[in-house]
């Protein structure tokens, strides 16, 4: 129900004298929504986690490249006798220098992991921004429901005040009683008290909305009142009976077993902690395989001095053995830059983490039952989601329930109230009746109120509990 553009002037004549006001367009609900979620530094947070998630899984894929390098050196060596003494120096450069090792299980496991890490990450995100969401719809209805609550009651203290001058001449006239007049005072006092209560609720109100979607508390906000309407569509898509609400709640429940972020967490949860167990224990279920290889040049640098070769007539057998010593030094250290490769691949198998005290086989271990602590968490959180969607549903029920009560009971405690005021100008009733019909007004109005705003946000803690927007975000 939507009230009077009065009572909305009203309202905000009072937020206007409580604290400093910017003028602002109006907001709808969806705006606020998205504004809520561009200024949540927790939504923020969560996205730079899908990031930071995403670099790990590059950096898991990082195990299948090779350590490239380049290395020059140069070395000085001395030596009396033997082949070092043909060499006084070398240089050497490396231009390619290749080095890779992995052990098949551990990459794949490890590569699982980060990805299911990354799917926990991302559904995070959907987390925070659901729960967002819910918080921005429940802070723009209480607003929306302080105002109105606001508004109603400075109608009543102007009823009242209308009733007290009543009372008062005649009580100067000897019409009333003392106790009337006294009636009329206390209700009226009563009245203003409960007119600041709910004005401060809306200032509250509005200062949690500001600080949901980024603002100082006191920026004034202008909402849009056609938010709380509820159109009868709405609420005859909701069943009564037993058997329509059975035929609703399973898909609901179906829903959110395939949607909800946090069933998903759960379940990459314990696939991620199984993958990092089996990543403990392929060190020693497979070898780890091994490639490296070099391409480069060398040089060699012969002393200056030589030696002088034995005579071959008086020492032939010394001569010849110079000789080949000549060759072994051309061949072992040719003169000028000399280019090699090579490359090796060959296979290593760690047989000591066989051993049960090996730390692969107690990290396997612990992996091995945080996935199972996963598996009696998802079960009691499947149970918790049925049980919220359920309670959720009753209370959205319960809602319209109310709606349908309120609607009318309003419109008769409105005529009610208009009989009592003829019937008490006339006579007829004493001023006791007049502030009890003035009363049920107030209350009929706030539980018609209350009962749109449990309504609405019912609906918004329903598509969380469900995992999507099942029921859309006006």
């Amino acid at each position: 129900m939507t009230f009077s553009s009065r009572h909305a002037e009203v309202l905000l004549a009072i937020t206007l004298i409580a604290i400093p006001l910017h003028a602002t367009e109006t907001l709808t609900l969806r705006e606020v929504v998205h504004l809520a979620i561009k200024n949540n530094n927790t939504y923020k947070t969560a996205v730079e986690a899908v990031r930071e998630s995403r670099s790990k899984v590059l950096e898991s894929w990082g195990m299948l490249w090779p350590a490239l390098s380049t290395d020059v050196s140069y070395t000085r060596q001395g030596a009396d006798s033997g082949y070092s003494s043909n060499i006084d120096a070398l240089y050497d450069v490396k231009f390619i220098n290749g080095q890779i090792t992995v052990n098949p299980g551990v990459f794949y496991n490890t590569l699982q992991a980060s990805r299911n890490a990354h799917i926990i990450a991302e559904n995070n995100v959907r987390k925070v921004k659901n729960e967002t969401v819910v918080r921005a719809i429940q802070s723009y209805y209480r607003l929306l429901l302080a105002r109105e609550g606001a508004a109603m009651r400075e109608e009543s203290i102007k009823a009242l005040e209308e009733n007290l001058k009543t009372v008062t001449i005649g009580y100067n006239r000897g019409l009333f009683s003392r106790l009337d007049y006294l009636r009329a005072q206390v209700a009226l006092a009563n009245e203003k008290t409960q007119h600041i209560n709910a004005a401060n609720d809306a200032i509250s109100a509005m200062a949690d909305l500001n600080i949901q979607i980024g603002n100082d508390i006191d920026v004034h906000l202008e909402l849009d009142p056609g938010a709380m309407k509820v159109t009868p569509g709405d609420l005859s898509a909701i069943p009564t009976d037993p058997e329509g609400e059975r035929k609703l709640l399973i898909p609901l429940i179906g829903e959110a077993l395939k949607n909800r972020p946090e069933i998903i967490q759960i379940k990459k949860t314990k696939e991620m902690k199984d993958d990092i167990a089996a990543a403990a224990e392929a060190l020693y279920l497979w070898p780890s395989l091994f490639v490296s290889g070099s391409y480069g040049a060398s040089k060699a640098i012969s002393p200056s001095s030589q030696s002088i070769p034995p005579d071959p007539v008086s020492n032939p057998v010394g001569y010849q053995f110079y000789q080949m010593m000549l060759s072994l030094k051309e061949n072992f250290a040719p003169p000028g830059w000399n280019k090699s490769w090579n490359i090796t691949v060959g296979a290593s198998y760690r047989w000591g983490a066989l051993a049960p005290l090996d730390t692969s086989h107690a990290k396997g271990s612990q992996y091995r039952s945080a996935a199972k602590q996963a598996e009696f968490q998802m079960d009691d959180f499947i149970k918790g989601v049925k049980l919220e969607i359920q309670r959720g549903y009753l209370k959205l029920k319960a809602a319209k329930t109310s709606l349908d009560c309120q609607k009318g009971n309003v419109k008769a405690a409105e005529e009610a109230l208009r009989v009592a005021v003829t019937q008490f100008r006339s006579g007829i009733i004493d001023n006791t009746k007049l502030i009890e019909a003035n009363v049920q007004l107030i209350t009929a109005r706030t539980l018609y109120v209350q009962s749109l705003h449990d309504y609405q946000v019912s609906r918004a803690e329903l598509n969380r509990a469900i995992g999507i927007e099942y029921f859309p975000v006006r």
